[in-house]
C-alpha cells in the first residue's frame, strides 16, 4: 500500500510535465467544451462524436464548464494528468500482484510507461480513452481480495466501454476470463461491460450515431500485419526516433532493432535465463496485436495515438518475460530486466513532451481575451467562434457563449 501511495503523486507530477496548460486540443474544444458551455448539462452525455459516446470526458467537461472559460485549458490538462495518474496507479497495483513476489520493480516499469504512454497526446481528455482501455485490461487480469480494489477492478473496465468504442476490445478478454474461471467474479466482470457495449453499439447499428471521419479501412490482413510489425512493434520499444523517418536503410535498421528487443526477451526466457510468466506475456502481447490490428484496419493508416494500446501491452509482456531468474549459478541475474527497464525509461523520458504538440496552437488566454473583446464590443452578439488548432491547416474551432465572457 505504501508503494501505491508513492506511485500516485509521482505519476501525477510526470503528467503535469507534459504541459498543454494554455492550449485546447482539437476535439476537446470543438466537441466537448463547446457542448458543455452551450447545452444543458445532461444533453452532451447523449451526444455522440465520431460514432460513439465519451461519457468520462463529457463528465469532466461538465465540471470544467462550472468555472470561468479562461480556466478551461488548465483544468483540461490537470484533469487529464490526474486521471492518467490514477489509471497508472491502478495498473501498478494490478501488475505488482500479477507479476508475483519480488517483482515490484517490474510493476514500476509497467505502470511508469502507462503514466507517460508513448503516442498519447499529452493531457487531453479526448485521448483519455486509450490509457483507460489499457487500465481496464489490467483490471480484467487482476483478482484482488480486498473490497476497494475489487470495486476498482470492476469499475474501470465498465468506464472504458462507456467512454469509447475501443472499450469493446475488452469484451473478448472478459469472456476469456469467464471461460477459464467460471465463477461469480468473472461473470460480474463480463456483466459490467454490457451497458457500455449497448451504449456504443445500439445507436451505431440503428443509425442513431454515425462514424464518418474520412477513414479508408484496410481489410487486407497481410497489409495490417505488416504495418503492425513494421510500425507498431518497433515503436513499442524505441518510441519516436528520427531514424524511423530517414532513408530506407536507416528505417529498416531501426525496425529490425525494434523487433530484436521482444525477440531477445523471448529468447532469454526460452533459455531459462529469466523467470518468465508465459501466460501473462501471451495475453498482453495478444491484446497488443488485437488492438493494433483493429485500429489499423478500421482507420486504414497508423496514427501516433494508436500506439498506446500497442506499446503499453507489449512493454508489459516484455517485463513478464524478463523477470529476474533464480538460477543458483547466478548467470544473467537481473541483467535482461535492467536493460529493458533502462530502455523503457529512456524512451519515456524522451517522449515526455512530444515535439510538435503545441507548435502553432493558439494560446488559450489570448483566444479568450479576443472572444471577450468581441462580445463586449457587440452587445447583441450571442457567441464567438474561435480557432483552437493550426488554422487553416486544421479547422478545429470552439464556440464560446458571450454570456460566459461578459
Amino acid at each position: 500500500m505504501n508503494a501505491v501511495r508513492w506511485a500516485l503523486p509521482l505519476f501525477f507530477a510526470a503528467g503535469l510535465l507534459r504541459g498543454g496548460f494554455n492550449s485546447v486540443w482539437a476535439e476537446d474544444g470543438q466537441e466537448f467544451l463547446t457542448d458543455a458551455l452551450s447545452l444543458p448539462w445532461y444533453e452532451p452525455f447523449a451526444t455522440p462524436f465520431n460514432g460513439y459516446f465519451h461519457t468520462v470526458a463529457r463528465g469532466c467537461f461538465a465540471v470544467i464548464a462550472l468555472f470561468p472559460v479562461s480556466w478551461a485549458a488548465a483544468l483540461n490538462a490537470t484533469f487529464a494528468a490526474a486521471l492518467t495518474a490514477l489509471l497508472a496507479t491502478a495498473v501498478f497495483a494490478a501488475a505488482r500482484d500479477r507479476l508475483g513476489a519480488g517483482a515490484g520493480a517490474g510493476a514500476w516499469v509497467v505502470a511508469g510507461a502507462a503514466a507517460v504512454p508513448v503516442g498519447y497526446v499529452p493531457n487531453t481528455l479526448a485521448q483519455l480513452q486509450f490509457p483507460l482501455v489499457y487500465a481496464g485490461l489490467w483490471m480484467l487480469l487482476w483478482s484482488p481480495s480486498r473490497t476497494f480494489p475489487r470495486v476498482v477492478a470492476c469499475t474501470l473496465p465498465a468506464l472504458a466501454v462507456l467512454n469509447s468504442i475501443l472499450g469493446l476490445l475488452l469484451v473478448p478478454v472478459a469472456l476469456l476470463r469467464l471461460g477459464l474461471r467460471r465463477d461469480l467474479d468473472a461473470l460480474l466482470r463480463a456483466g459490467v461491460l454490457l451497458p457500455g457495449a449497448a451504449l456504443q453499439l445500439v445507436p451505431l447499428l440503428a443509425g442513431g450515431s454515425r462514424r464518418d471521419v474520412g477513414e479508408r479501412p484496410d481489410l487486407d490482413p497481410v497489409s495490417v500485419a505488416g504495418t503492425y510489425l513494421r510500425w507498431g512493434v518497433p515503436r513499442s520499444f524505441l518510441g519516436f526516433l528520427d531514424a524511423f523517418d530517414d532513408a530506407w536503410l536507416s528505417h529498416r535498421a531501426v525496425v529490425l532493432l525494434g523487433l530484436a528487443v521482444p525477440a531477445a526477451c523471448a529468447g532469454l526466457a526460452l533459455l531459462r535465463r529469466t523467470r518468465p510468466q508465459w501466460r501473462l506475456a501471451a495475453l498482453l502481447a495478444g491484446f497488443a496485436a488485437f488492438a493494433g490490428a483493429f485500429q489499423l484496419a478500421v482507420h486504414g493508416a497508423p496514427e501516433g495515438r494508436y500506439l498506446v494500446l500497442i506499446t503499453l501491452p507489449n512493454i508489459a509482456a516484455a517485463v513478464a518475460l524478463t523477470l529476474p531468474g533464480d538460477r543458483p549459478d547466478g548467470r544473467f541475474g537481473a541483467v535482461p530486466f535492467v536493460a529493458l527497464a533502462t530502455l523503457v525509461a529512456a524512451v519515456s523520458v524522451a517522449g515526455l513532451r512530444p515535439d510538435g504538440y503545441t507548435d502553432g496552437l493558439p494560446r488559450w488566454d489570448t483566444t479568450v481575451s479576443y472572444a471577450r473583446a468581441q462580445c463586449q464590443a457587440e452587445p447583441r452578439l450571442r457567441r464567438v467562434t474561435v480557432h483552437t488548432a493550426q488554422w487553416p491547416v486544421l479547422g478545429w474551432e470552439a464556440v464560446l457563449p458571450c454570456d460566459r465572457l461578459r
